[in-house]
């Protein structure tokens, strides 16, 4: 165990792996995954943080409470009432994009007992992309002020004051380990010599398959058929009930 984790368990604190995502829907994979954090031992409890409005990707068109509802159906009829998983709603309603560092200081502030570490992909380490340079929102700034002062990088202090836990991405090496990326990135290995298990299914293979029947005489029934068994029975009903993806 990690001098670190000795640490923190006999300061008697949590830690919470935050796994956010647009769950644009949710899937089987994404459960699966939130359950490996558990079973890691990296862990005291997974949250999963559906993200609100997001500019940035305009291909989202689902509401967030559909998003947000979607993903506690999953969570409850997937796992047993003691498991520590949960669905947050930190974000999901905020009026604007909540920024990385934004939303870990909220929690934060929210859970001053909670050690907070928030999960990426190996994607998010490749060439090209840097964490150091992520931006928040400047919450000084005013109307009138110049509009590329409405963000301010933050990358550096996220770095700096929560932890990472980084899972391998199929396609997406990183041969040099991640001491370069600093002290506070660690990779996720599960415990006692165990396999951890991922998927490969995407939210964007499910709202692909539902497209292609979108049109159709029976779309609904057809679009359904394509991602059974990709998603929770209750979430696959709730789609059907809110008429959700045939668009």
């Amino acid at each position: 165990m990690a001098e670190q984790d000795t640490k923190r368990l006999k300061a008697g604190r949590k830690r919470v792996a935050v796994y956010g995502g647009a769950y644009d829907p949710i899937t089987n994979s994404h459960l699966t995954a939130a359950s490996e954090l558990v079973h890691s031992g990296k862990a005291d409890e997974v949250w999963l943080v559906p993200c609100g409005k997001r500019p940035d990707k305009p291909k989202l068109k689902t509401p967030p409470v559909d998003r947000y509802i979607m993903c506690q159906i999953a969570v409850n009829t997937t796992f047993s009432p003691d498991f520590p998983i949960k669905v947050s709603d930190v974000e999901c309603f905020e009026p604007e994009a909540m920024f990385t560092y934004d939303l870990l200081c909220k929690l934060r502030d929210m859970h001053p007992d909670i050690d907070f570490c928030f999960v990426i992909g190996t994607d998010w380490l490749q060439p090209g992309t840097n964490i150091a340079d992520w931006t928040s929102k400047n919450f000084n700034w005013k109307e009138g002020d110049p509009v590329d002062q409405k963000v301010i990088v933050t990358g550096d202090r996220l770095l700096r004051e929560f932890d990472f836990l980084v899972v391998v991405r199929p396609g997406f090496p990183v041969a040099s380990g991640l001491e370069k990326f600093g002290p506070r990135l660690h990779w996720l290995e599960m415990r006692d010599g165990l396999m951890f298990i991922e998927g490969n299914l995407s939210s964007t293979e499910l709202r692909k398959r539902m497209g292609l029947a979108a049109g159709t005489r029976q779309a609904g029934a057809m679009a359904l058929q394509g991602i059974e068994g990709l998603v929770p029975g209750g979430v696959l009903a709730y789609i059907q009930r809110q008429k959700l993806y045939l668009s």
